[in-house]
């Protein structure tokens, strides 16, 4: 349907020279609105482990407070360690966590213990 009414209605818009650019314009911005939702970004928080949460299957969680901010943090196998290994995540223990942020909830990507 869409392409039908990109065919059909398109060169019409185009024809009118002033209309035509404003319409491309116009396109085209929306659709970089809809992509700039959609990506997410990393970032990285240094806190102290609160909590050791239960392992789900592959993925790991432990809770971890920042800035009096409390999030969940999921690491799996895929997850790097740039300093020390999971055996060193002990509550009250520093870390780095650099990941993805979806509500409280990080999804690391690298951790540092």
């Amino acid at each position: 349907m869409k392409r039908l009414i990109a065919f059909l209605i398109l060169p019409a818009i185009l024809s009118v020279a002033p209309l035509g650019g404003a319409a491309v314009v116009g396109v085209s911005s929306a659709g970089a609105a809809e992509q700039g939702h959609a990506v997410m970004m990393t970032k990285t928080w240094h806190g102290k482990v609160s909590k050791i949460d239960e392992t789900m299957g592959t993925t790991e969680s432990f809770t971890m407070v920042d800035h009096m901010k409390k999030y969940v943090v999921h690491y799996d196998a895929m997850t790097k360690f740039e300093m020390g290994t999971k055996k060193n995540i002990k509550v009250g223990a520093l870390v780095t966590v650099t990941g993805t942020l979806t509500h409280t909830t990080i999804s690391a990507t690298k951790l540092s213990v």
